[in-house]
């Protein structure tokens, strides 16, 4: 009687143990769902000059874009940067190009942060975007944005 009891306490214990993994495992899914989906609003929102995919994927009051410039004259590089909602404005209509983007990884930390490596093709440039992102309020938004343009 004793080996029922015992075999049946650890059968119980493994199944709320599993049941219990599987519920993360299903929250961490909808977290990388909804960031994924914040990458693709921040690529969709400036290939389609879409100021609301845009004001959805970034955050507008704290964001940050920085990027390697080079002075034409001295030939320096220095870091520039930008504030993100600057940066919407440089999307005001729809491109008339065919451009491509894929997201190669995304690291989530705690379900409130979250890097996002995003290849992105223009016909004419290569980028590698990372984006860092924040859950704020219920909702993931792009808070920094670096990149590395590559001309074809």
């Amino acid at each position: 009687m004793n080996k029922i009891k015992l075999m049946l306490r650890t059968v119980v214990f493994f199944s709320l143990f599993s049941s219990t993994f599987s519920y993360a495992e299903a929250i961490t899914g909808k977290e990388h769902q909804a960031v994924m989906q914040t990458a693709y609003n921040y690529f969709n929102g400036a290939a389609n000059g879409d100021q609301e995919l845009l004001s959805k994927a970034f955050d507008l009051d704290f964001g940050h874009m920085k990027m390697i410039t080079v002075d034409k004259e001295t030939g320096k590089e220095t870091i520039r940067t930008v504030t993100l909602k600057e940066f919407t404005g440089y999307f005001k209509k729809a491109t008339k190009d065919t451009w491509v983007a894929n997201v190669l990884s995304i690291d989530i930390v705690d379900d409130k942060m979250a890097m996002v490596k995003l290849n992105f093709e223009t016909p004419k440039t290569h980028y590698i975007d990372y984006l860092v992102m924040y859950k704020r309020n219920n909702e993931w938004r792009i808070i920094n944005k670096t990149f590395i343009a590559k001309k074809k």
